[in-house]
């Protein structure tokens, strides 16, 4: 079972339960497409277009097993578990944070 977040509910962690939060991010890096056609001509200029896309979840949570068995079970999710951290507070509430990427 997968929770919901957002206002509009429109971020959803597709694996995993007893997660406290969970972050999304999507980023891309830029391409030089400059070439002699576009540059060094005095009209010309840089080009760029983006790259292929990184997506990873940054999740925390209770049980980091649950969500690895999960992520394991729903593989066709293409993620992996790059990082596994404890955190063991002063109240003694033991909480994991996971790194996901997406295999690409």
């Amino acid at each position: 079972m997968a929770i919901t977040l957002g206002k509009d509910a429109a971020s959803t962690v597709p694996f995993g339960e007893g997660i406290i939060s969970a972050t999304f991010t999507e980023e891309c890096e830029t391409i030089d497409i400059s070439n002699r056609s576009n540059v060094g001509t005095g009209a010309g200029r840089k080009a760029f277009l983006a790259g292929f896309a990184t997506r990873t979840w940054e999740i925390e949570c209770h049980d980091a097993d649950g969500v690895i068995t999960s992520l394991e079970a729903s593989n066709p999710t293409g993620y992996t578990v790059m990082s596994v951290t404890e955190n063991i507070g002063l109240d003694g509430a033991v909480t994991y944070s996971l790194s996901i990427k997406e295999a690409t």
